[in-house]
């Protein structure tokens, strides 16, 4: 495996209160030991089905990308919170969800701190936005694969949606385009990622510029949730060419099997993750997918590559980014090129976005 580690892109000045920046509290899963519960199997989930037991109203903020026109839609952590405890009974315990949300708890292998927006995402937004991964200068875009692990609030894969709605209008656009949410927890992909999907589009129909709306960025709106206004997003998507898959559970050859189920191999594939290595013990599994997606996508014609933003360091926790790269080496030989694209020194700890390509040559 290649290294190059020249430096590229504007330090990002992040200063949010809902960004949460701090793994020191999560547990490390070495010291838990044997007491973790057994990893959830890979499952594919029906978008509609999801949809249609959304509740009737949700409440949400505005997060502006920093230096870009861009804004996405987030559902408030506390509205999370209240359709978690309704649906808490014998037969769906969520004090453990809960918990997380309200002490910011990480339980390996049950949640993965996917209800809160963690700092590197906004990296990793804003630099999928200048890098034009998209396309968007080419005459004729190719049709895109977005795969994005960990996903979570999905605020990279958001701001890339963000974007192509503000590109063209519905019946314009000759791409196709596939979104695939991927979160160990379906729970995160149902209550969170599915919402900010959903408000993110309402929010691009009127303005995508957060400058331009009525209410400040971090103020709370909300959002009543109709049979009408559904498919009117459904329709939407259909009309722009833009599908949607979700998929939880954990890292395997299972987990990537499901990320390509709805085939079409042939257009060009971009692996999104970002915070997804601060633990040892899952870095082999993520390394072994991130090959096995990137392997099974790159093709003469379509072209695959991953873009992995992460602190430099996990204090507190174990991993971090040489442990990354030392694992990765391990596990993928000369398969794969990795390049650092943005350096982010910051009063804490330093955070990087890696570019991982499959190997051009020995």
């Amino acid at each position: 495996m290649a290294f190059s580690f020249g430096f590229s892109g504007d330090d990002i000045d992040i200063d949010d209160s809902e960004i949460n920046n701090d793994f020191s509290d999560a547990p490390s899963q070495q010291v838990v030991g044997n007491s973790l519960p057994e990893l959830v199997k890979a499952v594919k989930h029906d978008m509609n089905e999801w949809l249609s037991n959304l509740p009737s109203q949700i409440f949400y903020n505005k997060l502006a990308i920093s230096d870009t026109p861009l804004a996405v839609a987030r559902r408030e952590i506390f509205d999370i919170r209240t359709q978690l405890m309704a649906e808490d009974s014998a037969g769906h315990d969520n004090e453990e969800l809960i918990a997380g949300i309200e002490k910011g708890d990480i339980t390996p292998n049950f949640y993965e701190g996917g209800f809160k927006t963690w700092e590197c995402a906004l990296d990793l937004a804003k630099l999928s936005l200048n890098e034009d991964v998209l396309n968007e200068s080419s005459d004729s875009p190719a049709d895109i694969h977005i795969i994005e692990l960990g996903a979570g609030t999905a605020v990279p894969s958001l701001t890339l949606f963000a974007r192509l709605l503000s590109q063209a209008e519905p019946g314009q656009s000759q791409r196709k385009t596939l979104f695939t949410f991927a979160d160990y927890n379906s729970d995160v992909l149902r209550l969170v990622t599915l919402p900010n999907l959903l408000l993110t589009w309402h929010n691009s129909r009127s303005q995508t510029a957060v400058s331009a709306s009525s209410t400040a960025p971090d103020q709370d709106e909300e959002l009543d949730i109709t049979p009408e206004l559904v498919q009117e997003f459904k329709d939407d998507l259909a009309q722009r060419g833009i599908s949607v898959d979700f998929v939880s559970g954990a890292w395997s050859p299972e987990f990537v099997d499901l990320v390509f189920s709805s085939g079409d191999s042939a257009r060009k594939t971009l692996v999104l993750a970002s915070e997804t290595i601060y633990s040892p013990a899952s870095l082999a599994a993520f390394s072994e997918t991130l090959l096995a997606l990137l392997r099974r996508s790159n093709t003469v014609s379509a072209k695959s590559r991953a873009l992995v933003a992460a602190k430099k360091v996990y204090f507190g926790v174990g991993g971090g980014v040489d442990e990354f790269l030392a694992v990765l080496g391990n596990v993928c030989a000369n398969e794969l090129d990795v390049q650092q694209k943005l350096n982010v020194q910051s009063e804490g700890v330093g955070r990087v976005v890696l570019e991982v390509v499959p190997s051009s040559g020995p």
